[in-house]
Formats: structure tokens, C-alpha cells, sequence
């Protein structure tokens, strides 16, 4: 029987993995390809998210297509006064990479087509002229309810103004591609609850799988210390980090000196270290993730947006890693408070589990395990693989 047929556009390469949102195009990619199917993969490349290391695959066709998607007042400009469209979206609005699809979908007969997050949404209309196969959207968060969480955090009155407006486009770009497309794979179980008020029909949950290297990894840390890592280009990442270096880390050190705060991650750069207090260390991008992560103890996740599933969180629990995060940092994962995660959404909180965790070695360690046996359960690669082959 010939090969399943899918093509994926996605607005960003899944290699290197350099931060949640590649990691989670590579593991749809590569699952496809474990369960047999002959994939077309075209993406963008950008300064911020180059393509490296591609994946080698005798049913993979890669095609990377480089455009600048930095940040311009001009094209703000030009948006506000002459499109409909959000900024966020219209800056992946680009004649190569339609013409790469179209010649993509002229050469080829797909049964499946696959739009990674809603940057894609521009390439729909080119889609549907062109094919029959069943259009899927694969939802890695809901992008308006980011950037309203973000609003009220902007420090001047025209800011907020300007960015209330994008996201009143957004969210209605977003409502529409979620009528448009023939079906919604949610990478979170709230967010699919969300977005199954608007479409109880057609969304279903494909959420992320663990990659089970992880389960297989020892704990090299031998004392008890905090760290963070995490792609410092991403705003939520930033207003964490921020926070808890200004409101949590110099009051808690000062009482507990012989504490330690290590972070790392994409776009960590030096010039970050000037704003660190005593006991912090920046480590900037690091080249491997998981050594660092199990060269350090108890994680730090302070997210105050956002939805989805953070990655980060998953491959923390399968390291065994006592993780400190928010309610928000934990929705969509159902973890439990002081079972396998300890959850703070104040300052107190974070302060006062921090100092357990300091206090209590053998309790962060009985965590830690309980982390790992969750994730090896909740978050296994064949139940994943069984939700894609059900999507044809």
C-alpha cells in the first residue's frame, strides 16, 4: 500500500531545538515519519531561528525559505494604517514561500496538510485552491490570549493602545482560521477546551511526548541549588525572569547566602549579567539542555502568560527535577501541588517554597521521582503516534 502523503508548513525550522516551539514542530515531523508517512516539510528561516542539523530521512523533502521578520516601526506603521491584518501575523507574508507551496502542491498529492501555529494562516487560501486533502491546524497555544496577558504589563498609554489593537486583530484572524481549516490539533487539553467553544466538532487533543532519553538520565547535582532555562526572546520569559530576580531573588538570598541562581538559554547574552544579583550566574546558551539541567536541582519557572504546555516543564519532569512554577507555568499538565510540582503565584510563595526546598533535600528528591513517574506515564511517544495515524 503506498506511503500516507502529508505536508507541513511551518513558521519556524524544527532544528536546532532551540527553544519549545521548534521541539514541538520536530516531534510532529518525526512521529509522522515513524509511523511511515512520506513527509514535504517547508519552513521559514529567519536570523532568529536559522535551519542546522536537519534531520536526514529517506521520506523527508526539506525546504527552508530565509525572510527577515525583525521587528520595524516602518512596517508597524504600514500595517496600522494600510492592513487589516494583525502585525504579528502579516510578517510572515511572503511571495517565495507562497510560490513554494504552490509549486510544492502542483508536483504533489497530498492526504494530509499541516499548518504549524497561526504565523501559516496567510498560505490557507493558496492551499485550498490547490488541494483536497484534510487541512489541519496544529494550535501550539492561543496566540491573542498571550499577548492580552501582555497588555496590561505595557508601561505607556499609546504602547497599550497600539497593542490592544493587534491583538483585537488577532484574536479575530484567529477565530477565523479556526473555522476555516477541516480540523484543530491542540497541543494542551485546556487549550483545546477553549477553542472547542467555538469548534466542538473538529478539535482534539495531539499533545507533546517525552523524549525517553530523558527517563534514562542521573542526576548529576550534589547539592541543592535553583536554575532557569529558557529562550530570553520571548517575552513571558523575559517579564519572568525579571521578576524574580527584582522581587524574589534579593530578598531570599539575602537570608539564605549560600544560595544559587543559574540561568541559561537562547538569546542570555552578557550583557544581562550587569542587572544579576549576588548568587545569580549566567550561563548563557548553553550546548546542551540537558546536562545543565541535571547538573542543577530545583527548577525556577516564573510564567505569569501564556498557554499551551511549556516544554521545558515536560522534559523537567522526566529529569526527575523538583520544578517551582506558576498556575500558569503548570496549566494544560495535570500535575499535582507537593506531589510532583510545587506551585507559587506570589512572591511569598515562591520565596517560601524555595526555602523549603533548601530546608527539605530529601522532599525535593521524593518530588523529583514522583515528576519523572508522572511524565512517564502522561506523556509517552505511542500514544502520541496512535492520535496522528487517527487525524487521515
Amino acid at each position: 500500500m503506498e506511503a500516507k502523503k502529508v505536508l507541513i508548513l511551518a513558521h519556524k525550522p524544527p532544528y536546532p531545538k532551540a527553544d519549545g516551539g521548534c521541539i514541538a514542530i520536530a516531534q510532529m515531523l518525526e512521529a509522522f515519519l515513524d509511523i511511515g508517512v512520506s513527509v514535504h516539510f517547508i519552513c521559514f528561516e529567519t536570523q532568529k531561528h536559522p535551519s542546522k542539523n536537519i534531520k536526514e530521512h529517506p521520506n523527508l523533502t526539506y525546504k527552508s525559505i530565509p525572510i527577515d521578520t525583525k521587528l520595524s516601526i516602518w512596517a508597524a506603521l504600514k500595517n496600522l494604517c494600510l492592513q487589516t491584518t494583525s502585525y504579528f501575523t502579516s510578517r510572515f507574508k511572503h511571495p517565495d514561500f507562497k510560490r513554494e507551496v504552490t509549486q510544492t502542491l502542483n508536483n504533489n498529492s497530498f492526504n494530509l496538510i499541516v499548518f504549524e501555529s497561526l504565523f501559516t494562516k496567510h498560505y490557507l487560501k493558496t492551499v485550498r485552491k490547490q488541494t483536497t486533502a484534510k487541512l489541519v491546524y496544529r494550535s501550539h497555544n492561543i496566540e491573542h490570549k498571550i499577548w492580552e496577558s501582555q497588555i496590561e504589563k505595557e508601561d505607556t498609554a499609546l504602547r497599550s493602545a497600539y497593542l490592544k489593537l493587534q491583538v483585537k486583530r488577532l484574536k479575530k484572524e484567529e477565530l477565523k482560521f479556526w473555522n476555516e481549516v477541516d480540523a484543530i490539533a491542540s497541543i494542551s487539553e485546556k487549550d483545546s477546551k477553549k477553542i472547542s467553544e467555538y469548534n466542538p466538532e473538529k478539535t482534539k487533543t495531539i499533545g507533546l511526548h517525552l523524549n525517553e532519553k530523558h527517563l534514562l538520565q542521573k542526576d548529576s547535582s550534589d547539592r541543592i541549588d535553583f536554575f532557569h532555562i529558557g529562550a530570553m526572546n520571548w517575552k513571558p520569559n523575559q517579564f519572568g525572569i525579571a521578576w524574580l530576580l527584582d522581587e524574589v531573588w534579593d530578598e531570599f538570598v539575602a537570608s539564605n547566602s549560600a544560595a544559587e541562581l543559574h540561568l541559561a538559554g537562547k538569546s542570555m547574552t552578557e550583557s544581562f549579567t550587569k542587572s544579576l544579583g549576588f548568587g545569580v550566574y549566567n550561563h548563557m546558551e548553553v550546548l546542551d539542555a540537558t546536562d545543565f539541567m541535571n547538573s542543577h536541582k530545583v527548577m525556577l519557572i516564573p510564567l505569569f502568560s501564556g498557554s499551551g504546555i511549556r516544554v521545558k516543564i515536560i522534559e523537567g519532569l522526566a529529569l526527575g527535577k523538583c520544578i517551582i512554577t506558576t498556575s500558569i507555568g503548570a496549566d494544560g499538565i495535570s500535575v499535582k501541588h507537593r506531589e510532583n510540582i510545587l506551585i507559587a503565584d506570589t512572591t511569598k510563595e515562591f520565596a517560601e517554597h524555595m526555602k523549603f526546598c533548601l530546608d527539605q533535600p530529601k522532599r525535593v528528591a521524593e518530588i523529583g521521582e514522583s515528576a519523572r513517574r508522572f511524565a512517564k506515564v502522561n506523556f509517552s511517544k505511542s500514544a502520541v503516534n496512535e492520535e496522528l495515524k487517527a487525524l487521515f
